[in-house]
Formats: C-alpha cells, sequence, structure tokens
C-alpha cells in the first residue's frame, strides 16, 4: 500500500491486482502518481486492505475507484454515490466492500463527501495484467477520474 500525503481530497484504488481487472482502482492511482501538476491530492493504492481507511479518514472529499460489476461493457465507468452502490449492490470480490469501509468510517464519525467510480471489469481470473480491453481503456478511465479530481479542487466546499 502506497500513499502520495496532501490534504482535503483523496483518491483510494481498491482492487485485487492478482485477479486482473478486479484491480483496476490501483492500477488508476499508480497512473494518476505519473500526473505531475494534479494538485493537493492524497493517492492511496489501498489494494483489498481494511487498513485503507485509515489513510483517508482526514478528507474532506473521498474520491474510490474499484471494479464494480453493473452489466455494462467491460471498461465502462459508473459514477455512483455510496446510497447507489448499496442499492445496486454491484459484485466485488474484496473480504471488505466500499459500503463496509464507509460504514466503518461513519461509525468512527469521519465520513467525507464521497465519489465511487466504479469500472466494468471484463476478466477475474488470476493474472496481474489488465485485460486487452481494460488495458485500452486504462488512459480514459484515468482521464474521468482526473477531471473529477479537478472539479474537485475548484469546488468552494475545499475552499478556506
Amino acid at each position: 500500500m502506497s500513499v502520495r500525503q496532501y490534504d482535503k481530497i483523496a483518491v483510494l484504488g481498491m482492487g485485487n491486482e492478482l485477479l486482473k481487472d478486479e484491480g483496476i482502482g490501483v492500477h488508476v492511482v499508480r497512473c494518476l502518481e505519473k500526473v505531475s501538476d494534479l494538485g493537493p491530492v492524497r493517492l492511496v493504492d489501498g489494494g483489498t486492505s481494511p487498513d485503507a481507511i485509515d489513510l483517508v479518514q482526514d478528507v474532506e472529499r473521498l474520491i474510490i475507484i474499484d471494479a464494480a460489476r453493473c452489466g455494462g461493457e467491460p471498461g465502462a465507468v459508473y459514477r455512483l454515490s455510496p446510497e447507489q452502490v448499496q442499492s445496486q449492490k454491484p459484485s466485488s470480490v474484496h473480504e471488505m466492500t466500499v459500503i463496509d469501509m464507509l460504514w466503518s468510517m461513519e461509525i468512527l464519525g469521519s465520513i467525507p463527501e464521497v465519489i465511487i467510480f466504479g469500472v466494468e471489469p471484463k476478466e477475474v481470473n488470476w493474472g496481474l495484467e489488465l485485460s486487452p480491453e481494460l488495458e485500452e481503456k486504462l488512459p480514459k478511465i484515468v482521464k474521468v477520474v482526473e477531471e473529477e479530481i479537478r472539479r474537485s479542487l475548484s469546488s468552494k466546499l475545499l475552499v478556506e
């Protein structure tokens, strides 16, 4: 688990990178780490670790990227609220789901504004690489998250 530490916004990439597309959140965060002008954002490679919540407790806005089976084309990106994730129940291979993590944060009294990007996987099998479909769409997925980060940074909510 790696962290690039800043203040008000955190981007948490979830997923098991040993299971191909299930690790899409981790791949997106690693790509974002290479963006030099991203701004004051904490990038967290959370993998499947329940300890990831400790790294995002003190932020105002949390952007989560994870694989989510919602029935679309591989690489489709879904912008979801926690309520939508809870009602749609997209499947995840993690032992601790995003909803479990958010529930834990709420109990601890530190729930930020949350935006979830679910990415439709193609393959969830043993392997470190993304499927060719997601590998091809990775730059577009990263761009969607990067645009959300930039919108969040310019939001009046984050101006002191």
